[in-house]
């Protein structure tokens, strides 16, 4: 659904005269017709009769862009705020001398931000003198316009800049006097010109999908600015100490998947979670499934998480330049002519020069400290309206190496030098057309090349080269505003050519501490396809305006271990009022197992899919435009999960275990408006599994039963913002050791362990902090931040490190207080 849009505004009259030195407000709740017409206009919150009044006069003659739902104009309402600026009191009319002529006088007008006092270049200004003539200009880079020769006498001066609320100004100027006024406009909560809604999003398709905007990803605290680091403050996201793919509502990680652009990517996170591989300005949207998502995804059971890339500005060159302690960037946009834009973005981790310091540490050698880089680029081409063809290629690097100089403890078989290196490029071809009626058709073909090896001291070594092609065409018909149907053809191809020699892979839960020496290598060399075809529909019916049922159905193949799966999926929402959303859904979900894991001599090329069927209810309550609040319930059953075998024994890996997740989640948002936005969240929780040979469930390592987060973001003014970010989570479970066994032939204590999962960590806290002052000047701005990650330096247990017979244990810190310090600079 499109919300309506101004086209056509009418200014009221002041009725305060020069009585108005206050900044005044009308409320009005307007209807718009089919054709953008005002049909009624009602005062939903009062500024006094005679303000009333003059509002709904004005409001009647607004002309919209009328709301449309599918492509089809629709009447609606909105909320818009008339506001009446303060005004400056006239003094007395100085009377002509009569017989001499009037001199012109000078009027210089400086426009500026209401908060930061920034100057509003090409701000445009409208000058209407006594007798009814009308002067226009517009603001120089300084946010200062001055007209010459201006009839003295009485003038009224509107000054108006999109995305922010026009201000007006009285004043009598003086015959051959130049009169100088500042006029500070207020920002708009709706990046819209002179409109005061919300922007109106069409329903989704899935029960639960949450969206952060550019506003909000790049503001919060704790996250250095990264949208994707961002998403671990929502509900249903558990935290994964590893940094690996997100923990969506209990699941495995490797059990959800990112998807960039339609296409699914190795990697989410930089160096075990330190930032995300994308430049947080190249980012649109990042919208979170954590689970009951749509036909068009597949092929996994956990959750999804879908990156979208925005497309090159084509109104002037920009550019950011970026340098903190942890990396540096640099990004440039700019337009080719009327219908071509390109960008490019780049970036580079400084940690190598922070820690090259440790290299001479005891126990401890870097040899190569974490280097990690990353690009974006971007170009698109318009011919129309209707069209756009874009191509696009991103990439991303992470080496690391060291160098153990002495044996662990407990196992002397880890030492040695560990070297990793992973490397993956992507270049996508797209193109989309829209139909008038909404109807829209898109198509991705995309390939990728990425290269995983590493040295793992004498515990291995591998080198795989994999070689993707993924394509992806979606056609969405609106049939009438009752039906729309969507059908989409999704292939994944992937050729996997390389290496593997060291210890059997397991497929344990957690990292349980195990003795390595004397386990026997094995050695695996691979060069195949392997091909994963699938196919979707999805229906979105309305049997009545507020109802919104979609049925789907997905297939999906994997010639690995040959064979498939039909997922049938179902959601609802019920539109009880405006404000009101009541909404539903059940599904199946399967997934192929790992390939690694199918793969002979390491693996059972005879597992069968893990499936996972999601069941959830909700209501969702608007409490404002912009404060909202939702409360949801959810379930996930499992079966024909993949485990490791007792012992490690052939066929290594087998789909024998049952698994079942439940919770709730609540949150409380705040969306961007004037200075202030944030959000509360709370999830409770369990995850659970069972194996084959036990009769009852146990707790699945990714379990966390408390989840609570907290984010608020405050613009002070002048330029300075502060924001904090507080995260609460239940320790993780883990199997503990109560004993050891000593192997005389290899010298070795092997663990003996306790009851699975049977003892958890204590809690994880951390609060976040940041402050950013920016200075903004004619063509650029400047700023400066300071992120601060753990502020109260909470010890966080990650785990434990043991002595050679596990009579002894050291808990493992999570990360300490880490402020990083940062400028940038922005055209």
């Amino acid at each position: 659904m499109a919300s309506p849009k101004l086209t056509q505004f009418v200014e009221a009259t002041d009725p305060r005269g020069d009585t108005g030195t206050e900044r005044a407000t009308v409320e009005l709740e307007i209807s718009v017709d089919r054709e953008g017409k005002v049909s009624d206009v009602r005062v939903a919150r009062s500024g006094g009769d005679v303000l009333d009044q003059a509002a709904v006069i004005a409001a009647r003659s607004f002309v919209f862009e009328p709301a449309t739902r599918d492509g089809t104009p629709i009447p609606a309402k909105i909320r818009y705020e008339y506001v009446f600026a303060a005004r400056t009191p006239e003094p007395p009319p100085v009377a002509p001398t009569p017989g001499v002529p009037t001199k012109p006088a000078a009027l210089e007008i400086i426009a500026l931000d209401h908060d930061d006092n920034t100057p509003l270049a090409g701000a445009a200004v409208i000058v209407t003198t006594q007798d009814g003539t009308m002067l226009r200009a517009v603001a120089d880079g300084q946010g200062v316009f001055r007209m010459e020769d201006v009839p003295s006498g009485p003038v009224h001066v509107v000054v108006t800049k999109d995305g922010y609320v026009s201000a007006q100004l009285d004043e009598t100027l003086e015959p051959g006097m130049a009169t100088q006024a500042k006029l500070r406009l207020d920002k708009t909560p709706d990046p819209e010109a002179f409109t005061a809604t919300a922007r109106v999003d069409a329903p989704p398709r899935e029960v639960t999908k949450r969206t952060l905007s550019g506003q909000e990803m790049t503001r919060i605290a704790g996250t250095r600015g990264d949208p994707l680091r961002a998403i671990e403050l929502l509900p249903g996201v558990s935290r994964n100490s590893s940094g690996s793919n997100p923990i969506l509502r209990g699941a495995n990680p490797q059990d959800s998947q990112v998807f960039l652009e339609g296409g699914p990517v190795p990697i989410l996170y930089h160096l075990g979670g330190l930032t995300s591989f994308v430049h947080s300005r190249v980012i649109d949207t990042v919208d979170v499934y954590p689970s009951n998502f749509g036909v068009r995804y597949g092929r996994k059971l956990g959750g999804v998480v879908d990156v979208r890339l925005r497309d090159p500005r084509t109104d002037k060159l920009h550019g950011i330049a970026d340098a903190s302690m942890i990396d540096s960037s640099l990004l440039v946009e700019a337009p080719i002519g009327e219908k071509f834009a390109v960008l490019g973005a780049v970036r580079r981790s400084n940690i190598d020069a922070f820690l090259n310091a440790a290299a001479n540490s005891t126990d401890l050698a870097i040899t190569a400290a974490p280097v990690y880089w990353d690009y974006q680029t971007i170009a698109t081409y318009k011919p129309t309206e209707q069209d756009r063809f874009r191509i696009m290629a991103f990439g991303s690097s992470d080496r690391f190496a060291l160098i153990l100089k002495k044996p662990a403890d407990a196992d002397p078989a880890i030492r040695g030098a560990f070297d990793t290196l992973s490397v993956f490029h992507r270049v996508q071809l797209g193109y989309r057309h829209r139909w008038a009626k909404g109807s829209e058709q898109n198509t991705e073909l995309t390939y990728g090349w990425l290269v995983d090896k590493g040295q793992y001291g004498t515990l291995g070594r591998s080198h795989f080269v994999m070689n993707t092609i993924q394509g992806r065409s979606e056609w969405t018909g609106v049939v009438s505003p009752a039906l729309r149907v969507t059908a989409g053809l999704d292939l994944l191809g992937t050729h996997f050519d390389g290496y593997y020699e060291g210890i059997p892979p397991t497929a344990g839960e957690g990292d349980q501490p195990m003795t390595v020496s004397g386990q026997k290598h094995v050695f695996i060399q691979t060069a195949r396809w392997v091909m994963t075809p699938g196919a979707y529909f999805e229906a979105g019916i309305r049997p009545v305006p507020s109802v919104l049922l979609t049925p789907g159905v997905r297939a999906d193949w994997n010639d690995l271990v040959k064979k498939g799966s039909i997922d049938p999926r179902f959601s609802g929402r019920w539109e009880i009022t405006d404000k009101t959303v009541v909404k539903g859904g059940v599904g199946l979900f399967s997934q192929a197992p790992a390939e690694r894991d199918s793969v002979e001599p390491i693996g059972n090329p005879n597992m069968d899919f893990a499936h996972a069927v999601h069941a959830s209810v909700g209501v969702e309550q608007a409490i404002t435009d912009e404060l909202s609040t939702s409360v949801e319930g959810f379930s996930k059953w499992l079966w024909n999960m993949e485990t490791g075998t007792p012992d490690g024994k052939a066929p290594f890996f087998v789909s024998n275990q049952k698994g079942r997740i439940y919770g709730g989640e609540f949150m409380l948002r705040m969306r961007p408006s004037g200075r202030f936005f944030g959000f509360l969240s709370y999830t409770l929780m369990r995850s659970e599994r069972r194996d084959a040979d036990q009769n009852d469930y146990r707790l699945f390592d990714r379990d966390q039963t408390h989840i609570m987060s907290a984010s608020a973001v405050y613009r002070l003014g002048h330029g300075w913002e502060v924001g904090g970010s507080f995260r609460y989570t239940s320790g993780t479970p883990f199997t503990p050791v109560v004993g050891s066994s000593y192997n005389a032939s290899t010298d070795t204590y092997s663990s003996r362990l306790g009851a699975s999962m049977s003892d958890r960590n204590p809690a994880f806290t951390r609060l976040d902090a940041r402050v950013e002052k920016k200075w903004t000047f004619s063509q650029w701005s400047l700023a400066v931040y300071l992120d601060v990650q753990n502020v109260l330096n909470s010890p966080n247990r990650e785990g434990f490190s043991y002595n050679y017979d596990y009579s002894q244990r050291q808990a493992a810190r999570g990360l300490p207080i880490f402020p990083s310090l940062g400028i940038r600079g922005e055209l």
